[in-house]
């Protein structure tokens, strides 16, 4: 069964598949054309409009200072989406690189590498985020930056025991035999067999980066107002939940979808690149 055919089995007998995969879709086309769908301008200001009830004016309400929180959400999607690829890509090659090197060299250099990851591995990554945001200083780039070192040791641990494996390979040792060096036969052998795991975890990894930096934008470390980003919307409607609770419900519903839909398809992708697996 070739990949294609695989694919559309998984999607047709697996709904949360299918679900997972048609809210990634959604959730990309509105990131794209966010400045095409929003009715106004995410910064606008109307105070006289302030905290407006959900209407056919305004879908989704109005915030505090009358902007348009529809038309926030659409815009947020684009930050927090791009927040999360951004993330999962920086920590991914950096997981490569080093799990590669740890895997293929041994000896001192791997027990070295082995040892940072797993010191930071020992920490809450949640924590170890925290300090990290809190030291580098506030703003987005920075709770980027923090969430991408915390994530590299996962891409690490799995990359070097893929390359452990797959440096016994009669290929590798064929390569090694004709004199091919390290950083070669790594780069045309051992990761490119390796991408199917790898690719699978990126794809889980996207719900929680979204989330862990969306969580660092509402604790305050993250996006600083007036950025339209889920989780500086849902720390800035925390005074008004009772009262106006269409503030913090919708960015915190769309966080919710965003990070459902993105491990469903992550679940679905290990289907189908998984010729163990069993479906439908």
């Amino acid at each position: 069964m070739t990949f294609t055919e695989r694919a559309l089995k998984i999607l047709k007998y697996n709904r949360l598949t299918a679900i997972g995969a048609g809210i990634v879709l959604l959730v990309i086309l509105v990131g794209v054309f966010a400045p095409v769908i929003a009715p106004y301008d995410p910064n606008v200001i109307d105070v006289p409009h302030r905290l407006g009830a959900p209407a056919l004016k305004h879908l989704f309400g109005t915030d505090e200072m009358g902007r348009d929180i529809f038309t926030r959400v659409l815009y947020g999607c684009r930050i927090s989406v791009s927040v999360g690829i951004a993330i999962v890509c920086v920590s991914a090659f950096f997981g490569i690189l080093f799990g590669s090197i740890s895997g293929y060299a041994g000896g001192k250099v791997d027990n070295v590498i082995m040892s940072i990851s797993d010191m930071v591995l020992s920490f809450p990554s949640m924590v170890l985020a925290l300090a990290l945001t809190a030291s580098l200083g506030l703003g987005l780039f920075n709770t980027m930056l923090a969430v991408s070192i915390v994530k590299i040791p996962v891409y690490v641990r799995l990359v070097r025991g893929q390359v452990l494996s797959l440096k016994q390979r009669q290929y590798v040792k064929a390569a090694r035999t004709f004199g091919a060096p390290p950083f070669w036969i790594i780069w045309k052998h051992i990761i490119p067999n390796s991408l199917t795991p790898i690719m699978v975890q990126m794809t889980l990894g996207l719900g929680d980066a979204i989330l862990m930096a969306a969580s660092m934008s509402f604790i305050g470390l993250g996006a600083q107002p007036p950025t339209p980003e889920w989780g500086a919307m849902v720390n800035s409607a925390r005074a008004y939940a009772i009262d106006q609770w269409w503030y913090a419900a919708f960015p915190g519903l769309s966080i919710l979808v965003t990070v459902v839909g993105f491990n469903l398809l992550g679940d679905g992708i290990r289907d189908i690149l998984d010729p163990k697996s069993k479906q439908g």
